[in-house]
């Protein structure tokens, strides 16, 4: 497995001529990193003034007029977030019994 080089967040530009006459102008914004193809490492990405996303190889992108992100890791509410709260889940007895109580409320009415 290679390193991944970006992240999600980063800004990216390809390479002239990767694309040929749908070569998107602008730069373009990583959205998030997909499974390794023939162990490349390729990221989901959205390019200015489009409105679809688009699979990128890493050999595709020119890594001198790309920019790194500075973000150690994603922050709460941030695109690229996870949308998962791992505060709001519940584990336990206590998850199994708020279920089954809610469940045995509604049975009832």
């Amino acid at each position: 497995m290679r390193n991944r080089r970006f992240q999600p967040g980063d800004t990216i530009k390809l390479k002239p001529g990767i694309l040929g006459n749908a070569h998107p102008i602008g730069t373009g914004r990583i959205l998030s990193c997909l499974p390794e193809e023939k162990g490349l490492s390729r990221y989901r990405v959205r390019f200015e003034n489009e409105t679809f996303e688009r699979s990128i190889g890493q050999d595709d992108i020119d890594l001198t007029a790309s920019s790194l992100s500075t973000q150690a890791g994603t922050a709460e509410g941030k695109p690229g977030s996870s949308w998962v709260n791992a505060h709001t889940i519940r584990t336990g007895p206590t998850a199994a019994t708020a279920v089954r109580s809610n469940f045995a409320g509604k049975r009832q009415r």
